[in-house]
């Protein structure tokens, strides 16, 4: 049941102002020495003119106090991969603890670097020493397998370009999105804190001057009413002014992490297209040397008859392989490495927070409040302290406007005192619709338990899988199977012609050139 200073401070329904629970629980512990609605003669004045705010001044300020905190649930790329990792250093830790943790977390990715090594090495060597022999059921070249290999090598480049392009955008790209509309939304809180203090600033001054510009007897009606609504005023704007020193600097550093975001989103773009370039190439190579021996004249395949697959593979391909299997394996440390982060992110986050900012903080108040719904939060104190004190003062001067306008021409001020307290009263809610739990928590849940520690690593993982299988086992594929197509010509011609390895191109063109 609402008491009788509930009933003076925030009037009824029908007045169509709503606030928040913790704002009249704060009413509750203000100190109020005299009725500030009753004038000099004792008598007890009804409120009634807060229904005059228009409707969206007045919107209902209620805090938003359900269960917003979503627990991170990793998902099977991250447990697999976190368990692959070292233990996360605590904050505070040396730098010798951080370099423990990414060479502890090197196991797998090392043994992909070799694997790849050693396959970049066997390649040439079974081209030049075991030149693998492979021909169609009707003895010729196999353009069969030919055009499987290299369907299969295009294929995975294109799954491989895709997936390239879906986890850049729905990890690095997401969250500087995210962190650019959080820093937008506090940038907005904070100038409306700013708006709030000027407008604040404005309603005192207009205040004031009633002590000046009316007459005495209407200063003595008033009483000391216009002293308490100047001073609960003054209240409000310190209350904004800890709003205003809490919100300070926020919007700078999220911006500073967007731009962070927005580089390394740059170069994971230009990261991931490295072995997905380096294999079209090596496949367009491959399939050049091919089309060059079947479809060129006699004296360009004479030219290029020493341009052999095994100078290619030696050359080309088993580079090639290694560079794949060495951005594979970073791809490969970088899921590992935020997987191991993000097996406890939520705790995690909470204590380099608290290490950063200070156990007493406002900083670390306002993380923690958001992040695990414990604790205050300045921020929303502040203003629901406001909200508290610009109450009576809108109440107060719808009430005795009509009054002073008709007594005290001079003054002149109502309008332009409920115009800035209607301001006041319209960017108090916008502020607390924008520091709303349920509006704030989702920037860190996407960016965060979405993206970072869950698309991010999963997408890594993918693309270094899809580039193994591309570098080590489908770019010697292609390039055994162009050998033997390679053979396969040769041999065609060597029956068609009696001779092998283009003697009979030699002697025709040795006879072209004697005519000439």
């Amino acid at each position: 049941q609402a008491s009788p200073r509930d009933a003076l401070r925030f009037p009824a329904q029908p007045l169509g102002v709503r606030v928040s629970a913790h704002a009249r629980a704060c009413a509750r512990t203000c100190p109020c020495d005299m009725p500030w609605g009753a004038p000099s003669g004792g008598a007890t004045v009804a409120l009634g003119g807060i229904d005059a705010l228009p409707p969206e001044a007045v919107e209902p300020m209620v805090a938003d106090d359900g269960p917003w905190v979503q627990q991170y649930e990793a998902s099977g790329w991250v447990e697999t991969l976190g368990h692959l990792a070292a233990e996360f250093p605590k904050p505070g830790t040396s730098s010798a603890a951080w370099s423990d943790f990414v060479s502890g977390s090197m196991t797998l990715p090392l043994a992909v670097v070799s694997i790849g090594a050693v396959a970049a090495l066997l390649v040439p060597l079974v081209l030049h020493c075991c030149h693998p022999k492979c021909r169609s059921r009707t003895g010729g070249p196999p353009w069969k397998s030919f055009a499987c290999a290299c369907f299969l090598c295009f294929g995975l480049l294109a799954v491989s370009g895709a997936l390239a392009l879906q986890t850049n955008a729905a990890s690095f790209e997401t969250a500087s999105w995210q962190l650019k509309r959080a820093a937008g939304d506090v940038d907005m809180a904070f100038k409306l804190a700013q708006g709030l203090n000027s407008s604040g600033i404005a309603v005192v001054a207009d205040l004031t001057r009633l002590k000046t510009d009316c007459p005495k007897s209407i200063q003595e009606y008033l009483g000391d009413s216009v002293t308490d609504i100047i001073t609960q005023v003054n209240g409000y704007l310190t209350e904004v002014d800890r709003l205003v020193a809490a919100l300070t600097g926020t919007p700078e550093q999220i911006l500073h992490l967007q731009e962070q975001a927005v580089e390394i989103n740059a170069a994971a773009m230009w990261f991931l297209a490295v072995p997905w370039l380096v294999v079209l190439a090596c496949c367009g190579a491959i399939a050049l040397t091919v089309f060059i021996i079947e479809k060129a004249g006699r004296k360009c395949a004479k030219r290029c008859e020493r341009c052999e697959l095994p100078c290619l593979g030696l050359a080309c391909v088993a580079p090639a392989m290694v560079l794949i299997s060495a951005v594979a394996a970073l791809e490969l440390l970088v899921g590992i490495l935020s997987s191991g982060a993000c097996l406890t992110v939520d705790q995690t986050t909470l204590n380099y927070s608290q290490a950063s900012f200070g156990a007493e903080s406002v900083g670390f108040n306002i993380s923690r409040y958001y992040l695990a719904g414990e604790g205050p939060n300045p921020a929303i104190e502040h203003l629901d302290w406001a909200q508290v004190e610009i109450v009576d003062a809108i109440a107060w001067v719808r009430h005795y406007g009509d009054i002073i306008a008709t007594t005290c021409p001079q003054w002149g001020m109502e309008g332009s005192a409920i115009s800035n307290l209607e301001t006041i009263q319209y960017s108090m809610n916008e502020s607390e619709t924008l520091l709303a739990p349920g509006h704030v928590y989702p920037y860190y849940q996407v960016t965060v338990h979405d993206t970072l520690c869950g698309k991010l690593p999963a997408g890594m993982a993918r693309a270094a899988v899809l580039q193994v299988v591309l570098g080590i086992l489908c770019l010697p594929l292609l390039l055994c199977t162009a050998s033997c197509v390679i053979d396969g010509l040769i041999d065609e011609r060597a029956q068609i012609h009696g001779i092998h390895n283009f003697d009979l191109l030699a002697q025709e063109s040795d006879a072209e050139n004697a005519l000439d």
